[in-house]
């Protein structure tokens, strides 16, 4: 028997999983900036940039990127709606 790995939910057609750029400067550990992916699966790109400020630092770049991950891709990560999730 073939079980599925994917999770029970399934996106809504206007719902896209949009990957965003986050970088942080924190002089204390880096002169580097720290650079970080995150994906979010959401009605508009504004509300994926929107979700990821909430998961991040106060005062890191957010970024919107061209780069979308396809639904069976946001699936098989375990991508939710509405939440924003590291890369």
């Amino acid at each position: 028997m073939v079980h599925d790995v994917y999770p029970i939910w399934i996106a809504e057609a206007n719902q896209t999983a949009y990957i965003v750029h986050v970088s942080f400067l924190d002089e204390e550990v880096s002169r580097v900036p720290l650079v970080a992916f995150y994906a979010a699966l959401t009605e508009t790109p504004e509300r994926a940039v929107a979700l990821v400020r909430q998961a991040v630092k106060s005062g890191a770049a957010v970024t919107l990127m061209d780069a979308r991950l396809s639904q069976s891709t946001a699936q098989a990560i375990g991508l939710m709606p509405d939440i924003a999730m590291a890369l």
